[in-house]
């Protein structure tokens, strides 16, 4: 009798179990190591994690973010294995493979010279005699990425792209000036004068969620963020974390 209840009592734990975890609301993305936007290390994985976990948490959803490589985030989204992808600029391509949210964030796209150097622009054609630093996968602009006169260098990611603009192999660097200004003043292998921003910014991008459309419930989940963005946005939630970030 005592062995029956003892089973009684384990299923019952199991099922609940199975229960809990199967109500549970979580929302995988795949992101980059793009601080002070997303980083490990960083105080609650950066400023725009923080949005993202407040925007999902007013419907009762976790977000688990999942650190790699741009490329494999995009990828692994795009087949599924995660919910969704950040951050992402806008492209045709990007809107027909993935359910891109409400912007949520604004990118200010730069380029990056060394302190010695002399070079301005006016138009994408002035950029002809110049080897510029770009990221795998990164869309920039459109004008830009098929731009086939220009001479585009890619790297795996941005702190690559600073070391060869640093040791002259490249002559600019295509940058968001908050990762660009985040990393300069921590790299360990340059003096920050080093680095200079040419103004005023090459492109204001806004920046999105990407939503996996091989997810079942992927266009619950665009509703649920966008729904909680725009709350976030209406009682200030999102103002208070950028300003607690150092983004105001």
């Amino acid at each position: 009798m005592k062995i029956f209840n003892l089973l009684i009592l384990a299923s019952a734990i199991w099922l609940w179990s199975a229960q809990g975890i199967a109500g549970e609301k979580i929302v995988s993305m795949a992101v980059l190591e793009w601080e002070p936007y997303a980083g490990k290390k960083l105080e609650k994985l950066g400023v725009g994690s923080e949005i993202l976990t407040a925007a999902f948490n007013r419907a009762g959803y976790d977000v688990k973010f999942y650190f790699m490589p741009w490329v494999r985030a995009l990828k692994d989204t795009e087949t599924g294995k995660y919910d969704a992808v950040c951050y992402g600029y806008y492209s045709d391509q990007r809107a027909k493979t993935y359910a891109l949210s409400n912007p949520f964030m604004e990118s200010a796209l730069v380029f990056c010279k060394h302190r010695d150097s002399d070079i301005s622009y006016q138009s994408i054609q002035d950029l002809k005699p110049y080897r510029i630093g770009v990221v795998r996968g990164f869309v920039n602009t459109i004008q830009f990425d098929a731009a086939d006169y220009l001479t585009k260098e890619e790297a795996n990611n941005e702190i690559l792209n600073l070391k060869k603009l640093l040791n002259r192999r490249v002559d600019l660097v295509l940058i968001d000036k908050f990762v660009g200004q985040h990393l300069i003043n921590t790299l360990f292998f340059a003096d920050k004068d080093d680095f200079e921003f040419i103004s005023p910014p090459f492109k204001i991008h806004p920046m999105y969620v990407m939503f996996s459309r091989k997810v079942k419930d992927y266009e619950q989940k665009l509703k649920v963020f966008n729904n909680g963005l725009q709350l976030i946005t209406r009682d200030g939630t999102i103002s208070k974390i950028m300003e607690y970030h150092g983004f105001r």
